[in-house]
């Protein structure tokens, strides 16, 4: 099971949100040994997937199970959401230290930087009277609005300019997506759903800015809603892929002209399907036997060359090109959720545990002389040092 899917949403009052400065924050702890102990190589450029080992550091915040991370488009701050204990910690990415945590906010699950503004990131929270979407300052750290919402958040994304907030949601009967205006406040709402048994996963929006895709899942397994941005006649609807598996994740291409949508079940497992777009039809589906456990997140890499699949106790490498594995990242015992640095240097991966780690992408191993796919890397998880912040 996805370990959040047994995570208790208990309203809460929402208190006034206030901001705890870690001022005995001394950054992470460097320690070796990230990759998993296999890596295939990419056909394409005969190259696998590897992190510099030397490089990977930890920065624990001690504030529970993460349960999402998202990176400034400048690169410079890390925005995690700690549903357990009402907060959200903002890392100083260059240094790996904790600059500060923004304590009152209620439940905060999904979190989404504004594309266009690296100073304010989009925050959902779960009160006694209301779900809402904050907004936080991350420079001054202080919540400067808030948008109460009448139904549950799934997932969040941004508008490529930032003009607009997507929230996908959930109600007792039915599932829509809200559409909050980040100039004016306005909200507005794209209906998908008004049954019972349909829910919505997560949702996604194209470079253009021009369409959004919904993953949604259902008493007959999971779906894709394609929604025109600018059309408002029969909500913006464009057309829907049904999928068959329950859906755990959609990431789009930089074009826009592919979807890869991530589906897993106990018995068919973990399962990639890619989706052309403009045809609004699966093109190719594999099976991904390397993931055993249940699949939960997935991201692209910035140059969508890899799809980072977060699994119970792993998360899985595979080439976009080929759809196949490439190599392993084994980190944490329990990741929850990953993001790569805009520039693709760096990659970060948030757990259960309240660590997020830190590490480099080396460069690309040459191809072997063998002409082998296969590349056998020896990896081993030893027990990773952290340091405990002082007075914590």
């Amino acid at each position: 099971m996805d370990p959040m899917a047994g995570s208790s949403r208990t309203s809460r009052r929402l208190r006034h949100s206030t901001t705890r400065a870690d001022n005995h924050s001394k950054g992470g702890i460097s320690v070796n040994d990230v990759n998993g102990p296999t890596a295939a190589h990419d056909e394409r450029d005969g190259r696998a997937f590897e992190l510099d080992t030397a490089s990977v550091v930890r920065i624990p915040l001690h504030n529970g199970p993460i349960s999402d991370i998202d990176i400034s488009p400048d690169g410079r701050r890390l925005v995690v959401t700690n549903y357990g204990r009402d907060t959200v910690s903002v890392i100083d990415a260059k240094t790996c230290r904790v600059s500060s945590t923004v304590t009152g906010l209620a439940e905060p699950f999904a979190v989404a930087m504004n594309s266009a503004d690296a100073n304010y990131a989009y925050v959902s929270t779960a009160a006694a009277g209301y779900d809402a979407i904050d907004v936080i300052d991350v420079v001054t750290n202080w919540r400067i609005a808030t948008h109460r919402l009448a139904h549950s958040v799934s997932g969040m994304t941004v508008s490529p300019d930032g003009r607009y907030l997507y929230a996908s949601r959930n109600a007792v009967r039915g599932a829509d997506v809200a559409v909050l205006d980040t100039t004016t406040g306005e909200l507005e709402m794209i209906e998908l759903a008004a049954e019972t048994g349909i829910a919505t996963e997560c949702v996604r929006v194209s470079g253009d800015g021009r369409r959004l895709y919904v993953g949604m899942n259902g008493p007959t397994g999971g779906s894709l809603a394609v929604i025109e941005t600018r059309t408002r006649s029969d909500g913006g609807r464009v057309g829907a892929l049904d999928l068959g598996l329950p859906l755990r994740d959609v990431a789009l291409s930089d074009d826009g002209a592919t979807a890869y949508v991530a589906s897993c079940d106990p018995v068919a497992g973990a399962v990639l399907d890619v989706v052309d777009t403009r045809a609004t039809k699966i093109v190719s589906t594999h099976k991904v036997p390397e993931i055993t456990g249940p699949l939960t997140r997935m991201t692209l890499s910035r140059d969508g060359a890899r799809a980072y699949l977060v699994s119970d106790d792993r998360i899985t490498v595979l080439s976009t090109h080929r759809q196949e594995v490439v190599g392993e990242v084994r980190v944490t015992s329990h990741p929850s959720c990953v993001v790569e640095s805009p520039d693709g240097t760096h990659l970060y991966v948030a757990d259960y545990s309240g660590v997020v780690t830190a590490a480099r992408i080396a460069s690309p191993t040459p191809p072997p002389l063998t002409g082998e796919r296969d590349l056998s890397i020896a990896g081993w998880l030893p027990e990773l040092a952290e340091w405990e912040q002082v007075g914590a």
